[in-house]
Parts: structure tokens; sequence; C-alpha cells
């Protein structure tokens, strides 16, 4: 066979192989909403999923809940940043393989979900938190408080039960409102040694914070809260999910779902970060482990 004809040959090769390539390219849409921790969460989604050799696109829903036009195609997946971005665009999907996460489990309750979603919520485990107090916290009475306002309500029985599963009393001081937080503190910190704090909008909000963390510091009684910037605020310890941890949960549940295994509609977060304020620590004078020690030993007791 003359060479030229064998360089065309190969030539035609190698742009078939190239056309096959593209057609099996990988493909998926981000819908976030409009936050630093949406926005943090798909920028790790899109740069993961580009070293794997994804095509990413991404669309922004606005505060009143309105996307901008999306229109998903072929093979394309679906991932969907916050309850607005959830909500918006259910339907968009055409029994598309989805993906969900920084959502609650209570605004789930409040969407409706086609076949093949999985949500990864930002709810931990009950089973983390009473893990975590007790490890903790195993020099200290085993009293926890807990301001309960609506939002929690429904998981209150299940926290009870693993609480004392370990031993543990867990005490409740009702909040209907936001002015409600310090006389609840009030009634409630005199009859326990931590505080843990639950997200709850009525209960944990910009106007609240300041004087939850001053009332109980004065007590002696140390929170035990749901993000890094409760912690940094004045928080003793707090659990949670960090923008690369949830991240990272998103791509391994989309790596399921495209190979055909299925992933639980509800997930709780798979990583977290244990994080301790040892100056606030020392004041109250806790001698408490590192961070990473904590989530070591919280993570042991899941196996």
């Amino acid at each position: 066979m003359p060479a030229r004809w064998r360089q065309w040959l190969l030539a035609m090769g190698l742009a078939a192989l190239a056309v096959t390539v593209r057609a099996a390219e990988p493909k998926a849409q981000i819908v976030r909403e409009e936050s630093p921790i949406a926005s943090q969460t798909a920028q790790l989604v899109i740069a993961d999923l580009a070293r794997r050799g994804w095509s990413v696109t991404e669309t922004i829903v606005s505060r009143d809940g309105a996307p901008s036009e999306t229109r998903l195609a072929g093979e394309t997946m679906f991932v969907a940043l916050g309850a607005r971005a959830l909500a918006a665009l259910p339907k968009s999907t055409g029994g598309t393989a989805a993906v969900a996460a920084l959502v609650t489990r209570s605004a789930l309750e409040e969407i409706p979900q086609a076949d093949r979603w999985s949500a990864i919520v930002l709810d931990q485990p009950v089973e983390r938190w009473a893990n975590l107090i007790q490890i903790a916290f195993a020099g200290r009475p085993a009293t926890s408080g807990l301001l309960l306002g609506a939002f929690n309500t429904r998981s209150m029985p299940l926290l009870q039960r693993k609480f004392q599963e370990r031993q543990l009393a867990l005490i409740e001081e009702r909040v209907a409102a936001t002015d409600d937080v310090v006389p609840a503190l009030d009634r409630l910190l005199p009859r326990v040694a931590v505080l843990l704090a639950l997200p709850d909008p009525v209960v944990h909000n910009r106007t609240t914070v300041q004087a939850l963390l001053l009332t109980t510091y004065r007590a002696g009684v140390p929170v035990v809260a749901y993000s890094e910037s409760y912690l940094q605020a004045g928080a003793v310890i707090a659990l949670y999910s960090s923008p690369s941890q949830i991240s990272a949960q998103v791509v391994e549940t989309l790596l399921q779902l495209r190979e055909g295994r299925q992933a639980a509609a509800i997930q709780a977060p798979r990583y977290f970060t244990v994080g301790v304020n040892a100056t606030v620590a020392r004041s109250l004078g806790l001698q408490l482990p590192s961070g990473s020690e904590l989530k070591d030993r919280v993570r042991a007791a899941e196996q």
C-alpha cells in the first residue's frame, strides 16, 4: 500500500476516534443559587469534573427563584445547589439523573422529586451530634440543652432517642419567635452543661447569635454549633461539612449515577469537619481534644 494511502487511512481513523470521544463526553449542568457557598461549591465541582474530562455549564437562579433559560439534552446530568435552585427546575431534567446539594431535609419535604434524583442534605446525622458530645465532654455532666423552634420539631424524638442510647440527657426549651431566644436561654442554661445549636432560622440568625453566645459564655456553658462561622464567633465546637467536602460527594454521586448504579434518594453528609475554638475553650476551663482528633474519634464511632 502506498505511503500516502496509509497516512490517509490513519488520519481518517484518528478523526473517527475523535468524533467517538466527543460523542461520549460526559456533560453536566449546574444550577445554583446566588450565594457564596453555592458559588464556591459550584466552582469546585466544575474543576473536579473538568479534570475528569466532563463538559460543564452553569446557570444561576436569582433570589426570586427565577432561573435563566435552561435546556438539558442528551446525556447531560443535572446538579442543583441550594433549595431555590432545586425548586426552580424540578421538571426540566426530563428524567435525566440529577444530584442536589446545599439543601436541608425540611426543604426537601416541600419540593417534589423525580426519579433518579439524589439529594445530599446539609443536616449532619443525629448520631454524629450525639457521638460528638459524648466524646468531647466525657468528663462533664451528661446533660445537653437545645433551643427548639419549629424547624427541628420533627427530629426531636430521634434526637432524644440517640442521646438516651448514649446515656446522655437532652433538655429542650421551646422558642416560638426570635425575641424568645434570650428568655428561653435564661430558663434552660441553669439545667444543662452543654448547649447544642442546630440550624434553625428563628433561633440562630444575625440578630440572635451574639446575644446567645454572650449569655452562654457568662453562664459557663459551651456551645456546640453547626457552622464554621458560628465557631469563629465564639462557639466552642462546630460540626459541619465544608464546600470542598460537599463538592466531593456531589462528584462521587454523579459518577455513581452515570455508571448506572443507584444512589440513595437522600444522603447524609459523608465528609465532615470538627472545629474547636481553643481560645474560648480555655477561657471556660475546658481541656478538649483537637478538632482532628475529635473527628477521627467520631468517625470511628460510626464504623
